[in-house]
């Protein structure tokens, strides 16, 4: 006697292929299926129309008519076993911003980790079809990132915490890394620095390149020289940093763009003989309690991150509510100028009747 053949499980549609049988645009499956205005109620009946008949997550259409909202946002990180989500300074200022802003609407975070981009991406679709979350804020956007224009196309709500207003229609909140840029290049070429190294993250970030061509634009601008390779934080970098100190050309200033790596270097050269900011200044990027817990205490490139988590949540919120892209700035930069930028070792020594004063052309 034959046995009846066993049903297979449905294949989960993508919003794609919801749009394709619907005969309508992604957004609108995106608006339909997350109860948003923007489609007509004919619209809306044959999209879910399609989503019943693939029984593609069942309780997920009533789930959409009966609330408008899941009430969540979420944020997604990556990371390799053992390191942090990002830097501590700014992921707990920031998160402390998107939480104070969103509990005041009664809506909850999400924090979820993956091993790739392509992972991440993958995790919105499938949020956006489980109606987990409302809404995304996207950290630390790549030069080429495949999570942006995933989003467009699921037509979720999302803002990029990074400037990405030349690359990508979704909202995004920003800083001014141009002015930043140019704070710490003054402010080191008023104190006499004429040879100065930048310490930096991933170069696959977006603002490792925004911030790269801002250096370079204001160190012609201070006829100042900056060093042609860019050095990354690692184990090997107090090294190198001694080695430019103690080269022909001295080294005699850093902007290290991690606080907690300039709290490092900052150490660790002190440990090596060098002292700061005697023999080499040191300027690092964003503030924080250990800014001024060593000696000396760091000069900083200073940013409000809690108001700047204030300001993306503001802002999803507002995509969540509307559906309107637009790009803001999330939050200003200032110098805080302390113990570790001083003058530049030839300035000191020409004041002391040294002549022997090395000058550089600007780059």
């Amino acid at each position: 006697m034959s046995r009846p053949p066993q049903e297979q499980p449905s294949r989960r549609l993508t919003i794609a292929e919801i749009a394709a049988r619907a005969k309508v645009s992604p957004s609108a499956v995106s608006f339909a299926l997350n109860g948003r205005p923007g489609v007509s109620p004919e619209t809306r009946e044959r999209i879910l129309a399609v989503v019943r008949e693939a029984n593609w997550h069942p309780n997920y259409a009533a789930q959409a008519l009966s609330r408008a909202r899941a009430g969540v946002i979420g944020v997604v990180t990556q990371r390799e076993p053992g390191q942090p989500l990002w830097s501590a300074t700014f992921g707990g200022y920031f998160l402390a911003g998107v939480q104070a802003e969103i509990a005041q609407r009664g809506v909850l975070l999400i924090l979820h980790t993956v091993e790739s981009l392509e992972d991440e991406a993958a995790l919105y679709e499938q949020w956006l079809g489980e109606r987990r979350v409302d809404g995304v804020l996207v950290i630390n956007p790549h030069a080429d990132d495949p999570r942006l224009p995933e989003l467009e196309r699921l037509g979720l709500p999302a803002v990029v915490v990074g400037d990405t207003r030349e690359s990508s229609a979704l909202s995004c909140a920003w800083t001014d890394d141009e002015e930043a840029a140019g704070l710490a290049v003054q402010h080191l070429a008023e104190l006499g620095h004429q040879h100065v190294a930048r310490v930096s993250g991933n170069p696959e970030l977006l603002h490792y390149a925004i911030r790269e061509r801002a250096f370079m634009a204001a160190a012609r601008t201070a006829r100042v020289r900056m060093h042609a390779e860019t050095l990354y934080a690692g184990p090997d970098t107090v090294s190198r940093v001694r080695a430019l100190v103690d080269g022909p050309n001295p080294l005699t200033a850093v902007i290290v763009e991690d606080l907690d790596f300039a709290v490092h270097l900052t150490g660790a050269l002190a440990g090596a003989g060098i002292s700061v900011p005697e023999d080499v200044s040191v300027l690092a990027w964003d503030d924080g309690p250990s800014a001024t817990l060593l000696t000396p205490a760091l000069t900083v490139l200073s940013r409000d991150l809690t108001r700047y988590g204030q300001v993306a949540a503001q802002e999803l919120l507002q995509v969540i509510d509307t559906g309107s892209p637009r790009s803001i700035q999330g939050t200003s930069t200032r110098l805080v100028v302390r113990e570790s930028t001083g003058p530049a070792p030839a300035d000191r020594a020409a004041r002391n009747g040294n002549d022997s004063v090395t000058n550089y052309d600007a780059r």
